[in-house]
């Protein structure tokens, strides 16, 4: 899979003769429970919509990257990334 291109280590680059599949069309929010603050996205939803959709509803994002305005939610997971809210709120 292929997401934002925003990641610098090249690991979703083609080398041989893979298939890229893009998720970039994938981007709603399926569920939000309010009680134990747990969302449910599509892996291509960019992460400064998913932390525009939860300030709408009074929550935070615990990830806050440089490149929030384009990088995907499944990128985000698949390469573990965290930013400095991660530090504060894991």
């Amino acid at each position: 899979p292929q997401g934002g291109n925003t990641g610098l280590v090249g690991g979703s680059v083609p080398l041989f003769d893979e298939i890229v599949l893009s998720l970039s069309k994938m981007t709603q929010v399926r569920n939000f429970d309010e009680q134990s603050g747990i969302l449910v996205c599509d892996a291509g939803l960019v992460l400064q919509n998913a932390d525009s959709f939860l300030r709408e509803k009074g929550f935070i994002m615990p990830l806050d990257l440089g490149a929030k305005g384009s990088c995907q939610i499944g990128g985000n997971v698949s390469t573990n990334a965290g930013g400095l809210r991660l530090l504060r709120y894991g």
